[in-house]
């Protein structure tokens, strides 16, 4: 029974890292690799222009993945 429930947690935990990963390549609209500010605000869930520059953090317009995780995380 451990085991099995074990393995339930590990499941819930490895699709929560897929279902972020399936939100960055839906936010990405044209496949680029990163997600512009346009794309961010078209994309769920809604978030402020202020929200996209602080999530913005190394200030080049644009937002990797780690960033796009840190700002819908939030």
């Amino acid at each position: 029974m451990k085991k099995l429930l074990l393995a339930a947690g590990f499941s819930a935990f490895s699709m929560a890292a897929y279902a972020q990963a399936v939100e960055f390549a839906v936010a990405d609209a044209n496949g680029d690799g990163a997600v512009t500010m346009e794309e961010a605000m078209a994309a769920p869930p809604a978030v402020s222009s202020d929200a996209l520059v602080a999530a913005d953090t190394d200030g080049d317009g644009i937002l990797s993945q780690p960033e796009y995780e840190v700002l819908i995380s939030q």
